[in-house]
């Protein structure tokens, strides 16, 4: 169990001040890791994403930093404090600067002003909430510090609230900082994980921001990572194709493209790959639905 976000004793911002220059993909540092779970092959990293925006109308969240967002928050943490910032100061900046970046970051964005969010919040685009409106949006994650499976980034297997050291972090961490959140603001969980966690949370009446609804169906957009590309583009489509159409089309490129030859694997059934296809459409559809584009 968790007792508190640090280790007895910790203190990261000595040890990120000094530290170089990390790239994308450099692997989790040892004298940052919060604690270890050899058992279930977790461990969690601190970054600096202790920040909260009280007065933010947007709530968007992700399952946790990636090794991406951990090391680019690090560097941005690091340049702040050598400029002599505050570290209140730093931990904002940082909290823009690493939120869903990388490749991540244009697919949030495309998806946001594509559900009409930059509209809802008087903006031009939502980019703008990377930067000048920054106020306006709170970045956040299930697991507020950077979780790793077996020194992978972690993508919400096993489930945050069905695994004890998990569930610790979202009751510590995640549902103290969603008190402290303007109650009216508009909650965007980021895929079905998030939406599940989130479901749990308010049932056990964690979370007093309300999430969207849609015949009786709680509503999540795509997570903006690029396992979701085909969902995100099923979102993105100006004219949504038929169910059948798309099973189709999706199956012939399938073939086409062979890409179980890079994996040594051998094609899907056609019966079973064309299903995931199907699932896919409806669960886009619904979304596309709630939010008015169909």
């Amino acid at each position: 169990m968790i007792q508190s976000i640090y280790p007895s004793g910790f203190d990261p911002y000595p040890i990120i001040r000094a530290l170089p220059h990390l790239t994308d993909h450099q692997p989790p540092l040892g004298q940052l890791k919060l604690w270890e779970d050899a058992r279930a092959g977790l461990s969690c990293h601190y970054a600096p994403f202790e920040y909260l925006n009280t007065e933010a109308k947007l709530i968007l969240v992700g399952i946790t930093p990636g090794g991406t967002q951990m090391n680019r928050s690090l560097n941005a943490a690091c340049h702040a404090l050598t400029m002599n910032k505050p570290i209140a100061d730093a931990v904002r900046i940082v909290k823009r600067e690493g939120s869903f970046s990388g490749a991540m970051r244009p697919n949030i964005i495309n998806t946001l002003n594509r559900l009409g969010y930059q509209k809802k919040l008087g903006i031009e685009c939502a980019g703008r909430l990377w930067d000048t409106h920054d106020h306006l949006v709170h970045f956040c994650s299930l697991l507020k510090f950077p979780v790793f499976l077996n020194g992978k980034d972690y993508n919400g297997n096993p489930k945050p609230h069905k695994n004890a050291t998990l569930q610790s972090m979202l009751i510590e961490h995640f549902a103290k900082d969603m008190a402290a959140l303007p109650s009216h603001a508009m909650l965007v969980p980021l895929g079905d994980t998030v939406l599940e966690a989130l479901l749990w949370l308010k049932e056990k009446n964690h979370v007093p921001q309300s999430i969207l609804s849609f015949e009786g169906r709680f509503i999540a957009p795509p997570h903006p990572s690029g396992a979701n590309a085909e969902s995100i583009a099923l979102l993105m489509e100006s004219v949504y194709p038929g169910q059948e159409e798309y099973a189709e089309k999706m199956y012939a490129e399938y073939l086409k493209n062979e890409p179980w030859k890079k994996r040594n694997g051998k094609p899907q059934p056609e019966h079973r790959y064309k299903a995931i296809r199907k699932s896919r459409w409806i669960s886009m559809q619904l979304v596309r639905r709630a939010y008015g584009l169909d």
